[in-house]
């Protein structure tokens, strides 16, 4: 069976409830495990920040979010912000997330393609993104993509 197409389009006003909720979710069990702190907690922190990130929702300048789409069906999503900074354009990919059953097929791959279109797009001329340490598989897929390590954050429990 040949692969069907990946595309992208703007998430809907209707899905944005969904789309918070599935972004908090998982990155409070990342950085839950990260830290070794209560996931409950690291939820409401995440929806707060989320909420100050779209104070406007959908229509917050500068935030593009794009339901992924393999052939009609949607798979995951997209987010993109665009900063400006000593007169250049940057892309920062907030969140990028794919069903399970999308994932190790490629897809993930051919959607940061796309995020990189559009942040050309966008006028970009770098994309940066935060991926947590033990999440090796996104590490392998953005190396072998050409990202590179910019900082490092450590932390240590003291009791």
């Amino acid at each position: 069976m040949p692969d069907l197409p990946i595309s992208l389009r703007p998430l809907e006003i209707a899905e944005l409830d969904a789309f918070v909720e599935l972004v908090a979710c998982s990155y409070a069990e990342q950085r839950a495990s990260a830290v070794d702190a209560r996931t409950e907690d690291e939820q409401r922190n995440a929806r707060s920040q989320i909420e100050a990130f779209l104070p406007q929702g959908l229509a917050t300048p500068d935030h593009h979010i794009y339901a992924v789409l393999e052939g009609s069906a949607v798979v995951g999503h997209l987010w993109i912000g665009m900063t400006s900074a000593d007169g250049f354009r940057s892309a920062f990919l907030y969140d990028i997330h794919l069903r399970e059953d999308a994932r190790g097929r490629g897809i993930g791959r051919r959607v940061m393609a796309l995020a990189e279109e559009v942040a050309r797009g966008l006028g970009a001329r770098d994309i940066e993104l935060h991926v947590f340490a033990q999440n090796a598989r996104a590490r392998g897929l953005y190396d072998s993509l050409g990202y590179r390590i910019t900082s490092v954050s450590m932390r240590k429990h003291l009791g």
